[in-house]
């Protein structure tokens, strides 16, 4: 247990020296260390198709892990356990008004209330044979080493959800942002493929034939693939590396 604690340690000591502390001021909208900004895109279809669309401008952090004593629900004992996670920040775009010929009439149910920012994050390994699925969790133990490390005030899943604020251009140095974290435990690590799907950026949908022709709705997501080739007995986070280009894509 003592050479698992040492490789541990040493395996956050390097890796924390791998990317840069930021502040978590609101105007700070250069790149922070690792990060990759990743721009709201509307398109004149869309916008032709849905009233009152939105969406944020992305900044993401790499995908990192870190190790974790957890405390069991069932038996009340802690556990080393690897974290893995992804802080982002992000700020509502603010996107030129266009006129509209032909106004789309057939949208959905009027929003009750504010927009809000719901975000959900999964991941899911591609490369093993159970395609396992791994849904953003709440880990308040892991939220706490996470901001201590980022030096920031990261917000989990349920604690960022909130009204969409107002947009406004890049150049608004109090231009709001939201600042939020997506962690996963129980990660194959045997795995060398994965891809994050993430969605609550944006309100975009839209409606597509699905079997025997009955109309699904589609939601617009932020697609990355990572690949890292490590294995259980060898965790490095900086073996994680994004495989090809973030994208904007309907699922």
């Amino acid at each position: 247990m003592n050479t698992l604690l040492n490789r541990l340690a040493c395996s956050h000591l390097f890796a924390a020296g791998l990317v840069l502390a930021g502040t978590t001021s609101a105007n700070a909208q250069s790149l922070r260390g690792g990060e990759i900004r990743f721009p709201a895109v509307i398109s004149g279809e869309e916008r032709t198709s849905q009233t009152e669309l939105w969406a944020l401008d992305v900044y993401l952090k790499p995908m990192r892990m870190i190790p974790v004593e957890l405390t069991d629900p069932k038996t009340g004992q802690k556990k080393l356990e690897y974290v893995w996670y992804i802080v982002y920040r992000a700020f509502p775009h603010k996107f030129e008004e266009k006129a509209v010929d032909n106004a789309p009439v057939n949208v959905l149910d009027e929003p009750v209330g504010p927009q809000l920012f719901i975000p959900e994050f999964t991941l899911v390994a591609t490369d093993n044979e159970r395609k396992e699925i791994f849904p953003d969790q709440v880990i308040p133990e892991a939220l706490a080493a996470i901001n201590k490390r980022e030096k920031g005030r990261y917000k989990s899943a349920v604690g960022v959800v909130g009204p969409i604020p107002d947009a406004s251009s890049a150049e608004d140095r109090d231009r709001p942002v939201i600042e939020g974290v997506a962690m996963w435990r129980g990660i194959d690590p045997d795995a060398d493929r994965y891809t994050v799907f993430m969605t609550g950026f944006t309100n975009s949908i839209r409606k597509v034939n699905g079997p025997n022709d009955q109309p699904i709705v589609q939601t617009k997501t932020i697609m990355q693939k990572y690949l890292r080739r490590g294995d259980r007995y060898d965790q490095r986070e900086y073996e994680i590396s994004l495989d090809g280009d973030t994208q904007w894509i309907y699922r």
